[in-house]
């Protein structure tokens, strides 16, 4: 240690020198006298893709997707007939009541349609992610208790390691336990109304946001 100090003038200060040395020494004998971290892997991608429960999302999220999106296909189609009849009829009709439905219409062509087929892409995602939450949960007792069982210190998810030996890897420990305790994990069901539900929510939060910057 006193060569971290660039000058030691007198007697007393090599005395306090020698002292700070021989308790960093210590100090540093103790920790090498500690237990090393033992650290575990994980690869959570793989619990939610091998795993039995995580096995049944795919079929009924496309089953969820293909029924909101034959809904979207069904407005599409409502709305294409809505523009067709507005095209034959809009000679019978006032200039007001005819520049008002061509508003109308241009606004669920352009706007509200579109939007709906964006959230119904959010909505649906949030669906997922939600299945495959509840299997991480389900997971999170089973490695604890291996954790303990083997005496770890950390735990780490595969993404965050570069490279580990097979050993620490708990992954197929885990998958076997977690297909004892959770066969399937169900997929919120999706539909327009949830759809139409998230933009009303958006559009009150979008409001509300502007509301409080005109106060400001």
């Amino acid at each position: 240690m006193n060569k971290h100090f660039s000058v030691i003038a007198g007697a007393a200060a090599l005395a306090i020198a020698g002292f700070v040395g021989g308790s960093a020494l210590n100090g540093a004998e103790a920790q090498g006298a500690q237990k090393a971290p033992v650290i575990l892997i994980v690869d959570r991608a793989q619990l939610i893709a091998q795993s039995k429960a995580g096995k049944t999302i795919p079929d009924q999220a496309n089953s969820v997707k293909a029924k909101v999106e034959g809904e979207l296909e069904a407005e599409a189609a409502k709305l294409k007939k809505d523009i067709d009849d507005f095209n034959k009829n809009q000679t019978l009709m006032s200039d007001e009541v005819r520049k008002q439905k061509g508003q109308e219409l241009e606004v669920r062509r352009q706007v509200t349609l579109p939007q709906r087929a964006q959230i119904m892409e959010q909505v649906f995602g949030n669906a997922v992610q939600q299945a495959q939450a509840k299997i991480l949960i389900e997971s999170q007792p089973i490695m604890k208790e291996i954790v303990e069982k083997r005496s770890a210190t950390i735990l780490l998810d595969r993404s965050a390691v570069m490279y580990a030996a097979p050993e620490t890897d708990i992954t197929q420990e885990v998958l076997a336990a977690l297909d004892k305790k959770m066969k399937s994990v169900d997929v919120q069901k999706v539909s327009l109304a949830d759809v139409d539900k998230a933009i009303a929510e958006m559009a009150k939060a979008q409001a509300a946001a502007r509301a409080e910057a005109q106060k400001n």
